[in-house]
C-alpha cells in the first residue's frame, strides 16, 4: 500500500510538472460580454483559456514580460491609444490594470528593465524608454515622425524608422553613448525602411523597405547597414522576426496567392520556405522561446483565428476556433 501511495505521489507530480512547463499564450478576442476586444490567455494547447483584461476599450496587441509573470497591452478609443498591465498572479489587475502611459507597439527588453513604444503624448509621433522599476520614460527618437522601434538583445542599442529625411529610414541609436554621434541612420534610400529587427547575436538587422506602391522587400544587413542582402522579392514582405537561436528568419508574405502567409529562411535567405496556408492573411505572429514552434493568427472577413504550428514538421492546430475575432498573439518565453 505504501509503494502504491508513492508511486502516484510520483505520477501526480510528475503531470504537474509537465503542466508547469506549458507555455501561456496571450491574445485578444472580442468574445467578450461588451463585445470589445480584451486580452486573454491560454496554454499552448488551447486549454485552460481565461479573460485577463476587463476594460470599456479594445485592447489588444499584448507582450509577455520576460518574467513570464506580467502583461503589457495596448487599449484604444476614438481619442487615443493607452498602454496597460496586468499581473497574472494577481486577479484584481484583470478588473483595474495598471495605466502606464499613452501608447503603443510595447516591446521590453531581453532582462525585462525596460519598455519601449511609440507614443504621440507630446503631439510627436516618437518612441519612448520607459524604466519599468520607476515608471520614469524618455525619448529616444529624433524628434520626426518615429516607428518600429526594437532592442537589441542585451539592452544596449534600438533600431527604428525615422522620418527625419521625408522618407523612413533606419536608424540605430547606441543607449551607452551619451555623445551626439548616438545615433545613426544606417541604411536611407528611396524607399521606405521599416520593421527592423537585430539578429539574437547583434551583427545582423532585418528591415523590409517599401517602395512608393507599398511593396516590401525583405532585407538584411550588417549592424552597421552595410552588405545589404534582398531575402525575399516578389509580392510584398514584412514584419521580420528571428528565431530565439538565431538559425532561422520569419516573416509575412504574399508572394503566392496574394494572402499573407509566414515564410521562413536561413539568415542569408537560403532554405526559403512558405510555412501557412490558412483561409485567411496573417498579420502578427510570434516565435517560442525554444525556437520550434510559431503561433499567429489568421484573418479573414469578420473573424480571426489564432493557431500554432510546428516549424520543422509543418503541424499545426487551430486553438481558438472561428467563432469570434482573436488576433495578436504571444507566447512565453
Amino acid at each position: 500500500m505504501k509503494n502504491l501511495l508513492l508511486a502516484s505521489i510520483i505520477i501526480f507530480a510528475a503531470a504537474a510538472n509537465v503542466y508547469s512547463q506549458k507555455k501561456l499564450i496571450a491574445f485578444s478576442s472580442d468574445a467578450t460580454k461588451n463585445d470589445k476586444q480584451q486580452i486573454f490567455i491560454m496554454d499552448e494547447e488551447g486549454d485552460n483559456v481565461k479573460q485577463v483584461a476587463f476594460l470599456d476599450l479594445d485592447c489588444y496587441n499584448p507582450k509577455f514580460a520576460p518574467t513570464g509573470t506580467k502583461l503589457v497591452f495596448c487599449a484604444t478609443n476614438v481619442i487615443s491609444d493607452y498602454l496597460y498591465v496586468v499581473d497574472l498572479a494577481d486577479t484584481s489587475t484583470f478588473r483595474f490594470p495598471m495605466f502606464l502611459d499613452g501608447g503603443i507597439d510595447p516591446v521590453f527588453s531581453a532582462d525585462g528593465t525596460m519598455l519601449m513604444y511609440r507614443s504621440e503624448k507630446e503631439e510627436e509621433n516618437n518612441i519612448y524608454i520607459m524604466d519599468v522599476a520607476t515608471s520614469e520614460s524618455f525619448v529616444v527618437s529624433d524628434g520626426s515622425l518615429a516607428t518600429h522601434g526594437e532592442f537589441s538583445h542585451d539592452g544596449n542599442r534600438i533600431v527604428y524608422s525615422s522620418s527625419m529625411e521625408q522618407n523612413f529610414d533606419l536608424v540605430v541609436v547606441n543607449l551607452l553613448d551619451t555623445t551626439d554621434k548616438a545615433q545613426q541612420t544606417i541604411v536611407a534610400t528611396k524607399d521606405a525602411e521599416i520593421y527592423g529587427t537585430f539578429s539574437p547575436d547583434g551583427t545582423k538587422i532585418a528591415f523590409s523597405s517599401f517602395d512608393i506602391n507599398y511593396k516590401g522587400t525583405l532585407k538584411v544587413c550588417d549592424d552597421k547597414g552595410k552588405n545589404v542582402k534582398v531575402i525575399s522579392s516578389g509580392g510584398s514582405s514584412y514584419n521580420p522576426k528571428w528565431s530565439p537561436d538565431g538559425n532561422l528568419l520569419a516573416f509575412v508574405s504574399d508572394k503566392s496567392g496574394g494572402k499573407f502567409n509566414i515564410y521562413i529562411c536561413k539568415p542569408d535567405g537560403s532554405s526559403l520556405r512558405q510555412l501557412t496556408s490558412e483561409n485567411g492573411s496573417t498579420v502578427e505572429f510570434d516565435w517560442s522561446g525554444d525556437s520550434k514552434k510559431i503561433v499567429f493568427d489568421s484573418q479573414s472577413s469578420g473573424v480571426s483565428s489564432v493557431w500554432i504550428i510546428d516549424v520543422e514538421k509543418g503541424t499545426k492546430q487551430n486553438l481558438t476556433g472561428e467563432k469570434a475575432n482573436n488576433i495578436t498573439p504571444t507566447i512565453q518565453k
